[in-house]
């Protein structure tokens, strides 16, 4: 009975003194050698070791492609515009000044921008081009410019023009041509004034109507920003380049510059107030 506590005692200092051995053992020779690992643990460690193995391989493999493709260049289609200018009595006479000169270096360095937009996509991503003078037509002068438009832009819904020189010029259409579908014609017949005087791009649209609840999301903050330059708020003095067509009445008789109690009433009333005269935005008097 008293030698049990002994070997047990005996025991646990000789596991312990295996515990406390070293990596590498030496033999009686003096050479040293591996401890030895059992078959299931070789087996763990091989098999994490191959599968750390592949999720490198598959997740260089991700790399490398996502890199491939964000390099790949997007496919594009070439198309171009022919914009058409119609020479004006007034700019006629206007070539006779100092802007004459200002404004055929413009058109030799091509200054007047276009902008397509998309009918899809967010109006901020336009395509933008510079268009130049190539000549003479019997409908007007013909400006030209080439786009490269890349696959995914999708339908073309409105072209923003903007004129570099220093006079304004009446825009007659707008013809895009390369698309697979067929040439895109905008009918602008409109003033485009110089962005020295009005920095707003104009917007036209192409042919293509919608209904207000089916307009496309390109297109939708440009027709409700247009309508509002159409409709104007009624203040302030109206300027040459606004395109704001309201009613007014008569109501310019008298002083009400000087004085608000110098002005007169209104013709034919407050209720039904008559003869009306488009809205001139000009000063009270």
């Amino acid at each position: 009975m008293m030698l049990k506590p002994q070997v047990s005692h005996s025991n646990t200092a000789e596991t312990l003194f295996l515990l406390q051995k070293p990596i590498f053992s030496y033999g009686i020779n003096g050479s040293a050698s591996l401890p030895f690992w059992s078959k299931s643990v070789f087996r763990q460690s091989h098999k994490s070791l191959h599968t750390g193995f592949l999720l490198s391989n598959v997740i260089k493999a991700v790399a490398s492609t996502s890199t491939s493709t964000a390099k790949a260049p997007e496919k594009s289609i070439g198309v171009k515009a022919i914009v058409i200018v119609k020479p004006t009595v007034r700019g006629f006479l206007s070539n006779l000044g100092l802007e004459r000169g200002l404004d055929d270096i413009q058109d030799l360095l091509g200054k007047t921008l276009l902008e397509l937009v998309s009918a899809e996509l967010d109006p901020k991503d336009t395509i933008q081009a510079f268009a130049h003078k190539a000549g003479r037509r019997d409908e007007g002068v013909k400006y030209e410019t080439d786009f490269k438009v890349p696959i995914g832009f999708g339908e073309v819904g409105a072209v923003l023009a903007e004129n570099e020189q220093h006079r304004e010029m009446f825009l007659q259409d707008i013809v895009l041509d390369g698309f697979p579908d067929g040439p895109v014609n905008v009918t602008c017949r409109s003033w485009v004034h110089s962005k020295f005087k009005n920095p707003e791009k104009r917007v036209f649209f192409t042919t293509k109507s919608y209904l207000p609840s089916q307009t496309p999301r390109g297109l939708r903050r440009l027709r409700e920003e247009d309508l509002k330059n159409l409709r104007g708020n009624g203040q302030g003095e109206r300027k040459s380049f606004k395109r704001i067509y309201d009613y007014d009445v008569y109501n310019d008789i008298g002083d009400p510059d000087q004085n608000l109690k110098l002005q007169r009433p209104v013709l034919a009333g407050k209720e039904h107030p008559y003869p009306r005269l488009a809205g001139r935005g000009a000063r009270v008097v």
